[in-house]
């Protein structure tokens, strides 16, 4: 597949990947920072009070931001056919573990870990099963974490040299 390219497309595929990664970033940021303030104890209401603002977080910012992120890295990697390097198959394909990961455990054990988070409020005692299901969550937010720190490691290492390509113009952007 051939994709026409342009200097303007280009920079804007690399804002787009740029807004989804920080929004994906950013939400898992919020969470990691909520898990601080409960501390080693949180109490029922707390978790109950926790899950009211995952459950917004996830849907508005987690959910769009993993697919702009992807979207843009598809792009990416069609555009730059020609003078593609290893470095943005890899980024592409760090792209798709974050989405898979998300997609497929972490957003759905959000949804279950929320569901017994209003069974636990209402019970007035703690569920084992909120417990494994939320470490779960927790546990493959940190996977998708470690992705995202991998992708601008590669990211700040690899763009610099097709900078300098472009720069020699032996890129045509």
């Amino acid at each position: 597949m051939r994709i026409r390219h342009s200097k303007s497309f280009l920079k804007a595929a690399k804002i787009i990947t740029a807004i989804g990664y920080s929004l994906c970033l950013g939400s898992i940021t919020s969470f990691i920072a909520m898990n601080i303030i409960s501390g080693k104890n949180p109490t029922i209401e707390f978790l109950y009070w926790q899950r009211m603002f995952v459950n917004p977080i996830m849907n508005f910012v987690t959910m769009p931001g993993i697919w702009l992120f992807l979207f843009e890295n598809i792009g990416m990697f069609l555009i730059l056919e020609e003078k593609r390097k290893r470095s943005i198959t890899v980024l592409l394909i760090l792209s798709f573990l974050v989405v898979a990961n998300a997609q497929i455990i972490i957003i759905p054990f959000a949804k279950r870990v929320s569901y017994l988070a209003v069974q636990q409020f209402q019970a007035s005692e703690f569920l084992h099963e909120f417990v494994i299901n939320k470490t779960i969550e927790d546990t493959c937010g940190g996977i998708n974490s470690l992705f995202l720190l991998v992708y601008l490691a590669i990211y700040v290492l690899n763009m610099p040299k097709i900078e300098m390509l472009k720069k020699l113009q032996l890129l045509n952007f």
